[in-house]
């Protein structure tokens, strides 16, 4: 989780959008319209035509979805926002007729920082409540109600898998009674005698959860673990690798006994560095001997902050209280720089390593946003958009996730941290929904690359600043979802060579969806699948087709 901080601000997501009047476009507006963007794609881009085969048989990881996350201002905007407005909201995420259809929704569990941490964390819509205010207190399940309602939209709309997570414990088991730590509680604010404590809240507020039909596939206990979150402008704990697996272990242990099926997420570590064998951490920055520190806690308290993939996967009983999956977030990994592509050859690294200990070991991406010197300051345009696609892109076919999860669902703030913006910070001000145009190429992934789909093979379109291309076959839907981002200031003409899907069957005809500095998600006429098909300069187009 993330954001505004005095050495890391957190809040990211490039966006770019119209509003939803500009989806209603009408009569002769919307037809001029089509027909430049038909005339757009139909237009050679060049001299030479871009060859892509696709191959059904080689297939790579099996996708679990795309989400978001309904942190802080769901809250508020799910209890203070009009019914009309709210579902608005909830149609733009979830919808896959309105919207973008995520696939995932994540709910952050609060520690009650509401109560106890004003002074710490000065932004109200930073704060956070808690379902229980002291170890004798009763549940109050009124609590999170903003978020509890788009909890119930999302599963009204389809939403196959959600996430409750937590970034600090609750505040009557920390050690300085806040939601964040500070220099004197050492590798943890959690205390050593609330660990069995937290899992028996964990599980209690996923049997909750259960008893309303609005159940959790997956629990998140620990966030970041790090970063040192000393005072932080949010909720927030450090866990070295001995906490961590104290905390799994009970967690495990308490879902167990009360036969719950929700699977433990972790580590939901801060970046890919962290996750690196010492090695393969030496060999990306080219010096010998080195070892991952850069979380702000490793080095500084007592204890492991780093390999995670080694600790977590490469210990077998470990392995299997978290799936045989590990989670991360994607952040400072945005950039393709010489002598430091983090952007390719951190992704690579970071598969490598999976596979090292565990082929058959699911990698989640489960949150991004932008950050550091480029995250100040609202993008609405295809700038950020196409930012974003290229680090999706690259984690679908270097780091092979499963699942990739944006940030924040919808940000208040002036920085690149939202799907969706918002001017509203008060009761009374205007409900204003700001959409970004990556809210839409995000749904260029999320609307048709579907939990199950499995990511088949795409050659001849890698390039991270021109063409690129992924593509996923869902078997039961029969469907096939290639997904391009041209990076690039020019068009480009594709001819696509598609060969042994399952079924034996070969796809005739292709539907596009077009984002771009005209179109958001824009369905354009289908055309034949051995024509050419030229992908607009700085846009992402996703190429639908059954068999």
């Amino acid at each position: 989780m993330q954001h505004t901080r005095s050495k890391r601000i957190r809040l990211g997501a490039k966006l770019g959008a119209l509003s939803l009047s500009a989806l209603l476009l009408s009569g002769a507006a919307a037809q001029i319209t089509h027909a430049q963007d038909s005339n757009t794609m139909s237009k050679e881009a060049s001299s030479s035509v871009q060859h892509i085969h696709v191959n059904g048989q080689q297939q790579y990881q099996t996708m679990d979805g795309f989400g978001a996350s309904g942190a802080w201002s769901i809250d508020h905007i799910g209890s203070e926002w009009s019914e009309k407005n709210k579902k608005k909201i909830a149609d733009l995420l979830f919808s896959q007729d309105k919207g973008i259809g995520l696939s995932i929704w994540r709910f952050n569990i609060g520690a009650g920082s509401t109560e106890t941490d004003q002074d710490i964390i000065s932004d109200p819509w930073r704060r956070a409540e808690s379902f229980k205010s002291s170890a004798t207190a009763p549940y109050d399940w009124s609590k999170q109600a903003g978020q509890q309602w788009f909890l119930k939209a999302a599963k009204q709309r389809g939403v196959s898998k959600t996430v409750a997570f937590v970034n600090s414990p609750p505040v009557w088991m920390t050690k300085n009674g806040h939601g964040q730590p500070d220099d004197s509680v050492g590798s943890t604010n959690l205390k050593a005698d609330q660990i069995d404590n937290y899992a028996v809240f964990l599980a209690d507020v996923l049997e909750h959860f259960d008893k309303q039909k609005l159940g959790f596939d997956y629990i998140s206990p620990i966030n970041e673990p790090t970063w040192d979150w000393n005072k932080s402008g949010q909720e927030g704990n450090r866990y070295n690798m001995q906490d961590i697996k104290q905390v799994l272990s009970a967690l495990h242990k308490e879902l167990e006994r009360r036969g719950l099926h929700t699977e433990v997420d972790a580590i939901e570590a801060v970046e890919y560095l962290s996750l690196l064998d010492n090695d393969l951490y030496a060999e990306f920055t080219g010096k010998p001997g080195s070892q991952y520190t850069s979380g702000n806690a490793g080095g500084k308290y007592e204890g492991k902050y780093s390999e995670y993939i080694r600790e977590l996967l490469g210990d077998p009983a470990t392995a299997a209280m978290i799936g045989n999956k590990i989670s991360a977030h994607a952040y400072w990994s945005d950039q393709p720089n010489a002598g430091d592509d983090r952007l390719v050859q951190l992704r690579k690294l970071v598969h490598e390593n999976l596979e090292r200990y565990t082929p058959s070991a699911a990698f989640w991406m489960s949150e991004y946003c932008i950050l550091g010197d480029r995250g100040p300051g609202r993008d609405l345009s295809m700038n950020t958009a196409l930012d974003v696609a290229r680090v999706i892109h690259f984690d679908m076919v270097e780091t092979q996730a499963s699942a990739w999860q944006w940030w924040l669902a919808v940000s208040k703030e002036d920085y690149k941290d939202g799907l969706i913006y918002t001017d509203y910070k008060n009761p009374g001000d205007p409900e204003s929904i700001i959409e970004s145009k990556l809210l839409w190429t995000m749904g260029n992934y999320s609307r048709f690359v579907r939990p199950g789909a499995e990511r088949i093979e795409l050659d001849g379109a890698n390039d991270p600043n021109g063409l690129m291309g992924s593509a996923y076959y869902h078997n039961k839907d029969r469907q096939l979802s290639m997904v391009f981002v041209n990076y690039g200031n020019e068009a480009r003409t594709i001819q696509l060579d598609i060969d042994q899907l399952p079924g034996g069957k070969d796809v005739k005809q292709l539907k596009p969806y077009l984002t771009s500095d005209t179109s958001d998600l824009k369905a354009m006429p289908s055309i034949p699948v051995k024509k050419t098909v030229t992908i607009p300069a700085r846009s992402v187009m996703t190429l639908v087709g059954h068999n």
